[in-house]
């Protein structure tokens, strides 16, 4: 496809040549295919081999190789695969269709539903749905997976975020940084398999993986959707001023005496503080709200 570029970030992925021969396949022999590569002498002879253009990855992450092959991509549909085997590159397909079609989606990933039991483990299970629920309440999407490592997305919306520092949370980074342009984000349902060949390298702790990747969706929302933010933290404190004054309310009626004036003033404070809080973040949401406006005029 002329106006199609794939993206794909390889670390001595055995997998990665018949990857590329399958998207050719699919896709037509004009597709251009980017491999930020990253591996040993005999894959990257094979790689060259397929007619892909194969470039050196330089630093070593997969947010940074990502941005590398992007930013040189020349065509209006830009999109990536995990190099590792676990995804179809007919569901590729699937995301980029769909982009076409949905004239108001940025970008389209594919959700790893079909088969992803016998491939993830419980507890990964457990922390992709426990962020993508997150990712979806902080950015008003409605995701199935925000952690897939295949998707398409398009280049209008990827210019917004070409000078990006990149940070360590996989195809999330570019979801967050989408969203916060004003783009809508979709799934397409897709499958998943185990690992062919190797074993994950982008991080030694899946756990402190996971906590760092839901740090940076909560950070980045701040600016996205301070109303969640600031209201949260508002409510929060309106109810525990509340609270704390109807403690000092019920003793005062039960003694008849105004005891503990320290924390009356504490309370009075905690809920002119959520009462600003919130008037803040209607504030900044209506200023985000035209920032994307014009963001999307451009």
């Amino acid at each position: 496809m002329k106006d199609l570029s794939i993206v794909i970030p390889a670390l001595n992925e055995p997998t990665v040549p018949g990857i590329v021969r399958k998207l050719y396949s699919i896709f037509g022999k004009d597709t251009e295919i980017i491999v930020v590569n990253k591996s040993n002498k005999k894959i990257e002879r094979e790689l060259r081999a397929t007619g892909a253009t194969v470039i050196e990855q330089n630093p070593l992450s997969y947010e940074t190789a990502a941005m590398q092959g992007f930013n040189i991509a020349k065509n209006e549909i830009l999109a990536t695969i995990d190099a590792d085997g676990t995804h179809d590159p007919a569901d590729l397909a699937k995301a980029v269709s769909e982009l076409r079609q949905d004239t108001h989606a940025g970008l389209v990933s594919v959700a790893r539903i079909i088969g992803r039991k016998k491939a993830m483990t419980p507890t990964l299970r457990f922390g992709n749905t426990l962020l993508t629920k997150l990712f979806n309440l902080l950015y008003r999407q409605k995701m199935q997976d925000v952690l897939s490592g295949s998707f398409a997305m398009r280049k209008e919306a990827f210019d917004y975020i070409r000078n990006s520092e990149p940070y360590r949370a996989g195809g999330l980074f570019f979801e967050i940084e989408i969203a916060r342009r004003g783009y809508k984000i979709k799934n397409v349902i897709g499958s998943y398999k185990p690992r062919e060949g190797t074993v994950s390298r982008i991080t030694k702790s899946k756990p402190i993986y996971g906590l760092t990747m839901a740090y940076h969706s909560i950070r980045y929302a701040r600016d996205y959707n301070p109303l969640l933010i600031f209201g949260t933290i508002g409510l929060l404190a309106i109810i525990i001023g509340l609270i704390q004054g109807g403690f000092i309310v019920a003793a005062f009626i039960k003694t008849g005496t105004l005891q503990g004036v320290g924390r009356a003033l504490v309370a009075f404070l905690l809920i002119i503080l959520g009462f600003v809080s919130i008037i803040a973040g209607l504030i900044l949401d209506m200023l985000l709200g035209i920032e994307k406006l014009i963001y999307r005029k451009r």
